[in-house]
């Protein structure tokens, strides 16, 4: 998955590997690459952080910095993502380095995270091993373990001392830690999860990635069919060639005069006769599908019906699928991020919980101003709006001396609208 999101096709897929190292017979083929699983990830992650994430702790001091983006991107590329949290920061985790292992009663019920990581270093002797270090996380505890590989089998464990990489880890008997969290330090993100699996499903299916290569070969064919058009074969006749001693074979030199013998053939030019009608049309319905599955719109790439939305809402309407695809992802950031931000600040008091931790992400498209003073005038007419509110969608932002300025104004201009009411004096009966 790591090589399909970094473009290197033509090591992943076998078919097109296969065409394009047959060049014996013919020269005119190239590489080209579709990264349309990137272009995917991209745009669901452009759309999901478009704009700068609203995160509201009012009780916490500094709030950290996250790899929010990194994450999602793993969970689109591998299927899940994860966050480790620790005394120094909120770091992401490879998947590809993480084990899960799962209760046997329920496999989505994840008890313990194994991180792993290769490294090298001398022994005592001098002689340089490789070791592998396995971080076992799991509730309330973090355990640190080093084994030698040594055959491809694990010898050990060796000391945490033996490492001056590990000198700073302070652990107790067997390398474990207990920190001050009755937790798992490590947030988990799913993406496309069904019941029968313990991490999500990636977006780059069997199916997605069979379109993508069978759209690069055919990109691949149609350009060497080009080049040929560019290159014809020349028609010679046989007396316009000379024998080459280095070759040992008769060639012909192009720029060289030509001599015709009677009944010779006629110099000429062979040009494929190639019909690309029917090449397009096969690649144009491939990219339609391809699109489709993916969820993407031709309006976010830049296509044939690019820019033809009259307004927000109609643009929206049009980018219903992906925004679909989208809110999966603002979802799942909308739970992780107080899930990992409370986890800080039970390791860097004071202690913040989930429900005081509000965070907002928007779908990164631009607000059609038009469209929303006419939303505002509907709601200002029903007194369905307050001023704090007609501010903020005049891009004033709370707080700001703007912002108090304007809302003084406007509270004045409420207040000297408000109309005392008259009132009569009782009505005396005699009788």
């Amino acid at each position: 998955m790591r090589q399909i999101y970094n473009g290197l096709h033509d090591q992943v897929f076998p078919r097109y590997a296969a065409y394009l190292a047959d060049k014996a017979e013919n020269e005119h083929k190239q590489v080209i690459i579709l990264d349309w699983a990137n272009i995917a990830t991209t745009t669901y992650l452009n759309l999901t952080f478009g704009e700068p994430i609203e995160v509201k702790a009012e009780a916490m001091k500094v709030i950290p910095k996250r790899p929010d983006e990194q994450v999602l991107i793993d969970a689109s590329r591998y299927g899940h993502g994860a966050y480790e949290i620790s005394d120094s920061g909120i770091a992401v985790i490879n998947p590809e380095n993480m084990y899960l292992v799962v209760s046997p009663a329920n496999i989505q019920d994840i008890t313990h995270f194994v991180l792993f990581a290769k490294f090298k270093q001398k022994n005592i002797d001098g002689k340089e091993c490789e070791y592998i270090k396995f971080t076992i996380h799991s509730k309330g505890h973090i355990q640190h373990l080093v084994f030698e590989l040594a055959s491809s089998k694990l010898a050990g464990p060796v000391p945490l001392s033996n490492f001056p990489a590990f000198a700073g880890i302070k652990t107790g008997e067997k390398g474990i830690q207990n920190p001050e969290v009755d937790s798992v330090l490590v947030v988990h993100v799913q993406n496309q999860l069904s019941s029968e699996r313990y991490y999500g499903r990636s977006d780059y299916k069997p199916s997605i990635l069979s379109l993508i290569e069978s759209l690069e070969v055919s990109f691949a064919e149609r350009d060497e069919v080009q080049s040929k058009f560019t290159a014809p074969t020349p028609i010679i006749p046989e007396s316009a060639t000379v024998f080459d001693h280095s070759l040992g074979e008769w060639v012909y030199r192009p720029g060289e005069p030509i001599f015709t013998m009677p009944g010779d053939v006629p110099p000429g030019l062979m040009v494929w006769d190639a019909q690309l009608a029917h090449v397009e049309a096969a690649i144009e319905q491939k990219m339609d599908q391809l699109l489709q599955m993916l969820q993407l719109s031709k309006v976010l790439l830049a296509g044939k019906d690019a820019g033809t939305a009259e307004s927000g809402t109609a643009l929206k309407f049009r980018l219903i699928p992906t925004l679909a695809q989208v809110g999966k992802y603002a979802r799942a950031s909308e739970e992780a991020i107080p899930r990992v931000l409370n986890l800080w600040s039970q390791l860097h008091p004071p202690i913040v919980a989930i429900k005081d931790i509000h965070v907002k992400l928007k779908d990164g498209i631009p607000e059609d101003q038009i469209e929303t003073a006419k939303a505002a005038q509907l709601w200002d007419a029903m007194g369905a709006i307050s001023l704090e509110r007609k501010l903020e969608l005049q891009g004033l932002k709370e707080g700001s001396e703007a912002y108090e300025m304007e809302l003084g104004r406007l509270r004045g201009v409420q207040a000297a609208l408000i109309v005392p009411k008259s009132r009569l004096p009782p009505l005396e009966l005699n009788g």
